[in-house]
């Protein structure tokens, strides 16, 4: 079985780590010079080059029976032209969903999930009526662009409006879709992320419910099974997932965040790939999100999605690499191969424990050890 990757990063790192055991081999499309660092080794690498007709790329990427995604922003057409070949999961169309924010609300209210509310925004005006139906404060979203808290905005009164106007951007964006989406501040308890996976058949099986907490947008650290949640909600969080996935005929793994209280649950995003909350389901869960991933698209028989344990993630942003101080308490250390950048993605540790209580001190131990604070 080959497997091309569009992607270079990490993502496709753990994907292929995860495929090569069950007999796949890999190769990589790398887009806009993006650092090809952590797939060296694990496959040929091809830069992206538009005047490649669909015959040329595929030649080029190997011949591969089925083409994946580690990222939703990445440009349609090799996807599109890959199709005319092989297998593409999941398919363009669903990635296209995704892609933007404002089809993204849309496709929560086609398939009636619970989802935080929101007003388009293409104009001053526009801003202004959003202010007056959502009041403040407000969070203004950028549908086009932004990964882990980036390209959005609070705004607390009149004076921020005026000031996110003066250097607002208000061209439509693709398919004539909004610039911005426009959210009020959510008064939720916690965050929480359902990951699920579809094989071609159409057989869903989802992973545990998992706590996140960020710092400054990105994710720092998950925990599962997500704690105190009750069955009602489990229940609603994974109906809602997969109706999305039955509706987009998705195939692969697809990650859902979520606002939570102690009663309600809405919809913040969705990821049409691998997810950084369920990196802990590489050493915590029978079988991987990136195993079963790879298993889907493949059209292979789904693995098991269940915990073999509590399980904690804590992600090391901006980090050196150390194994000394990173391997203590039991963790297991997972290296992305990328150079060092101040809050960068760097790589994740996971531990696990029999107690959640249990899980949660080391987790907190192990945070105040990494980052000192």
């Amino acid at each position: 079985m080959r497997v091309a990757v569009l992607g270079c990063g990490q993502l496709a790192r753990m994907m292929a780590l995860a495929g090569i055991p069950m007999g796949m081999s890999f190769s990589f499309l790398s887009e806009n010079n993006e650092d090809t660092a952590p797939v060296a080794g694990l496959g040929p690498i091809t830069a992206m080059d538009e005047d490649l007709s669909s015959h040329e790329l595929y030649e080029a990427l190997g011949k591969p029976d089925v083409v994946t995604v580690e990222r939703e922003q990445c440009s349609l057409v090799p996807l599109q032209r890959l199709a005319e070949h092989c297998a593409v999961h999941p398919n363009p169309q669903a990635i296209y969903q995704c892609q933007n924010r404002e089809r993204e609300k849309q496709l929560l209210i086609h398939c009636q999930v619970p989802h935080t509310p929101f007003v388009s925004v293409a104009s001053a005006d526009e801003l202004q009526s959003a202010v007056e139906t959502l009041g403040f404060p407000l969070v203004i979203k950028h549908t086009e662009q932004g990964y882990d808290g980036k390209a959005q905005w609070r705004l607390y009164d009149q004076n921020d409006v005026q000031n996110f106007i003066a250097s607002a951007h208000f061209e439509r964006q693709s398919d004539n879709a909004s610039p911005y989406v426009a959210e009020p501040f959510m008064d939720f308890e916690r965050e929480v992320s359902f990951i699920g996976v579809r094989g071609v058949n159409g057989e869903v099986r989802f992973y545990p419910a998992t706590e996140n907490v960020h710092k400054n947008g990105v994710l720092l650290h998950s925990l599962a099974p997500a704690p105190h949640l009750s069955d009602e909600l489990i229940a609603t969080g994974q109906a809602g997932l997969k109706a999305i996935l039955e509706h987009l005929d998705y195939v692969g793994v697809m990650a859902m965040e979520c606002f939570v209280t102690s009663s309600q649950l809405w919809v913040n995003e969705l990821a049409p790939r691998v997810h950084n909350s369920g990196h802990w389901t590489m050493h915590c869960a029978v079988a991987s999100q990136f195993q079963n991933h790879m298993r889907a698209i493949a059209g292979w028989p789904l693995g098991n999605t269940q915990l073999t344990s509590v399980a904690a993630m804590l992600n090391l942003l901006g980090i050196e690499l150390d194994q000394d101080n990173q391997l203590e308490d039991d963790a297991t250390l997972d290296w992305y191969n990328k150079s060092v950048r101040p809050g960068r993605k760097l790589g994740h540790l996971v531990i696990n424990d029999q107690s959640t209580d249990g899980a949660i001190e080391r987790l907190n131990r192990l945070k105040q050890k990494i980052y000192r604070d």
